[in-house]
């Protein structure tokens, strides 16, 4: 029997009011849109849990990045991703390879530098979402080779355990404030830049990687295909690696960070199904990462996103509360995110018998999701 279903789901909330300086009527249309019944009916009868209450619309990583940080007992100031996303990217390698070797934990702190997209707008730059860029492995190996001469100068000794997040050691450059490259994604990135009393000599080397893959033949070849070159990167997530307690018996996750606690703390970790029917066999507690909503909302693509949010509740929240119904899973536990906060709630079969808490104003999901929109 699985005992306790965790779903974490982000930016499964409308954007606020005044969020970024829109309105409210893109948040009142897609509330209105949204068809969410089985999510409604969980949401309504759950007992909320911890709620994210801050009015810092400018904070350096996501909302989801922060629970799980606080459930794992890790700083959630300034969340320590790198580590983590190295181990999991490190036991991939080594599955995938036969020679490859898994990252362990050697005291030492470490920081992404991922390769990224960088375009310019009309009067600043934007990040384009990492995940869209599509890096091939030919080509990351290419570009890394190309400023190797570059990283020797600079005493940087670079791991590249897969083609889309590489790593130095934190102490190339010290403590850096950094964001998340998902959380800066689609916007102005000069607030988020990266800051701290080395940041001059961080942007001085990103500097010159730009300048050396401006006109390298993989990003010829990639504009020649249509594609958009890899220009640029991007440092963020520094930290050591620590013990960190269970999250869950089994963890469905394809983000490379919560992928790393869950191996940290000797968790099994699978890939995502394409609905809770094809983990319907595990037992004990598990933990699923349901984050196809998340471009969507970046991009503002409202159509993908409302159809994404009604696949979730169709092939996820449905399931859930019916086997929930049906005593196969002893309690739900929803983790929503927006663009700024995060809510919990989490609720047991004897939750659904409680038919008055689905009435009056706490019956109205709808206000719900809208309440988490707004800053807490």
């Amino acid at each position: 029997m699985m005992t306790h279903l965790t779903l974490i789901v982000p930016f499964s909330v409308p954007p606020g009011a005044g969020d970024d300086g829109r309105d409210d009527v893109v948040p009142g249309a897609l509330l209105r849109q949204l068809e969410l019944p089985a999510l409604g009916k969980l949401l309504t009868r759950a007992a909320p849990g911890p709620r994210e209450r801050h009015d810092d619309p400018f904070l350096r990583s996501l909302p989801q990045e922060r629970w799980l940080a606080g459930k794992a007992g890790l700083d959630t100031a300034q969340v320590p991703l790198a580590p983590y996303m190295r181990l999991a990217d490190s036991a991939a390698a080594a599955t995938a390879t036969p020679a490859g070797t898994a990252a362990t934990a050697d005291g030492q702190s470490w920081a992404c530098l991922q390769p990224v997209h960088i375009h310019a707008a009309r009067d600043h730059l934007v990040l384009m979402p990492p995940g869209q860029l599509g890096l091939r492995p030919q080509e990351a190996t290419a570009l890394r080779e190309a400023i190797d001469a570059l990283l020797q100068e600079s005493g940087i000794a670079l791991e590249t355990p897969c083609p889309q997040r590489w790593y130095l050691p934190e102490a190339v450059f010290g403590p850096l404030e950094a964001t998340t490259p998902l959380r800066a994604a689609g916007r102005n990135i000069d607030i988020w830049m990266q800051a701290g009393a080395r940041a001059r000599d961080w942007r001085r080397l990103q500097n010159e990687i730009q300048m050396t893959w401006f006109d390298h033949r993989v990003n010829q070849a990639r504009e020649a295909a249509g594609e958009v070159p890899v220009n640029s990167v991007w440092l963020y997530g520094g930290g050591a690696l620590q013990p960190v307690p269970r999250l869950a018996d089994t963890v469905l996750s394809s983000d490379p960070f919560l992928s790393g606690l869950a191996l940290a703390a000797g968790s099994r970790v699978l890939p995502v199904p394409a609905g809770l029917g094809g983990a319907a066999a595990l037992e004990g507690s598990v933990l699923v990462m349901l984050d196809s909503a998340t471009e969507a909302h970046i991009a503002e693509d409202w159509g993908l996103w409302l159809d994404r949010m009604h696949a979730l509740d169709a092939d996820w929240f449905g399931p859930a509360l019916t086997a929930l119904a049906a005593g196969q899973i002893g309690a739900i536990t929803l983790v929503l995110g927006g663009e700024n906060h995060f809510a919990e709630f989490t609720v047991r079969r004897a939750d659904l018998r409680k038919f008055w808490r689905g009435m009056g104003q706490r019956g109205d999901w709808r206000a719900l999701l809208s309440d988490l929109a707004l800053a807490a």
